[in-house]
């Protein structure tokens, strides 16, 4: 299975937007208590198009990610799949590209993504792929959603 990426466009934001209400829809009927809301929001997605952070998956808008870079450590954010492609391994293929990109550019030293410690699929998804858990904790702001999980995966460098 093969899905285009491509930056999203600010003329995309509400597209975007309503995957990712379709994101919080699915979250909640799943019990996962990860999103609200009231986040993410409109400013959250206009944030992520304007710094080119935000990654559009299919032809279709079958999903999108945010993919933030600091110094040594590239941090995914935002991983929703669209209702009508859910359960098809499209999380999967993005985490790999996610992956297989910072290991062929060698730009960063490792990747970090956090969830609810509700989001047992994701949980799931993650440590099948080698991530590692490393910390739980409360997310300031966010308190009301319980702890967090952040999982890890140190980037491969191939000399």
């Amino acid at each position: 299975m093969f899905y285009t990426k491509r930056i999203a466009a600010s003329n995309e934001a509400a597209t975007i937007l309503a995957l990712i209400n379709d994101g919080k829809q699915q979250m909640n009927a799943q019990g996962i208590s990860q999103w609200d809301d009231t986040y993410p929001n409109k400013n959250v997605i206009l944030q992520d198009i304007e710094k080119k952070q935000l990654w559009v998956y299919g032809n279709h808008y079958e999903a999108c990610v945010t993919v933030q870079k600091t110094d040594h450590t590239a941090f995914i954010q935002r991983l929703v799949v669209s209702s009508y492609y859910q359960r098809s391994g499209i999380a999967r293929f993005i985490l790999t590209d996610i992956i297989q990109q910072a290991e062929s550019e060698k730009q960063v030293d490792q990747l970090k993504i956090s969830t609810n410690h509700s989001n047992s699929p994701m949980q799931h998804l993650l440590t099948s792929l080698n991530f590692i858990p490393s910390k739980k904790y409360r997310m300031p702001g966010r308190e009301q959603f319980g702890s967090f999980l952040e999982f890890t995966y140190p980037i491969r460098i191939c000399k």
